[in-house]
């Protein structure tokens, strides 16, 4: 497959894009620019102009270091999710750090290009903004979790959130236990206990590495509701 028609399978796969017409597709596919990323390798961080990125492979991290240096997970980024686009369409310099958490592809499309884009589909306009407001209202729902639930209770309910997207009830967690924490709005150490509450309840069963599995989902929907 050459790099034409790699980038048109990449646009005719990709959400934000579905709404175009064939031709514009070609175009799209033209002007993106293919990037592999390594583990822990950084797409871009605190003051860069970018683009906007699309993940086509892999999983991307997006992290902000907070005034005493701790690291605080914003969000997690899957095929299909796209990143970049609030210093894009402000015309600013990124504020927050991206970084492949696995072997990951990204799509690029620049700052002039994505803009003409929008200006010719308003579509596209309005599917990227159905999705920045998605994350806006989970973004406030984790500050009021913060706020008015526990730490058993956030992390139950994430649990179930983890296993609903892996579609079993086992799986691997997307990324360390000291992230985890971080996006939970606890420590380490806070976490490790509370995991080890749960197996020791046989609730969970904890695997080597990030690997676990629900065996009582029912009591992590009972402790996630404040039961």
């Amino acid at each position: 497959m050459d790099g034409h028609d790699h980038g048109l399978h990449f646009v005719r796969t990709v959400p934000l894009f579905a709404g175009l017409p064939e031709t514009t597709k070609h175009h799209v596919a033209s002007a993106v620019v293919t990037r592999q990323y390594q583990r822990d390798e950084r797409i871009y961080g605190p003051g860069d102009r970018t683009g906007l990125f699309i993940v086509h492979e892999g999983l991307v991290k997006v992290h902000r270091l907070a005034a005493s240096g701790t690291e605080q997970l914003l969000r997690l980024m899957s095929p299909g999710d796209f990143l970049g686009e609030t210093a894009l369409l402000a015309d600013t310099t990124t504020d927050h750090f991206a970084v492949a958490l696995r072997p990951s592809e990204l799509c690029m499309l620049d700052r002039e290009r994505f803009k003409r884009l929008l200006g010719q589909h308003p579509g596209v306009a309005v599917h990227m903004l159905q999705t920045v407001s998605g994350r806006l209202g989970l973004a406030e729902h984790m500050v009021s979790d913060l706020t008015g639930r526990s730490v058993a209770q956030r992390l139950a309910q994430q649990l179930l959130l983890l296993a609903d997207e892996a579609g079993r009830a086992d799986f691997t967690l997307p990324t360390t236990k000291k992230e985890l924490a971080s996006y939970l709005g606890t420590t380490p150490e806070t976490l490790s206990r509370r995991l080890a509450t749960l197996q020791e309840a046989g609730v969970i069963r904890l695997g080597s590495g990030q690997s676990m599995e629900l065996l009582d989902p029912a009591s992590l929907r009972t402790v996630s509701s404040g039961g």
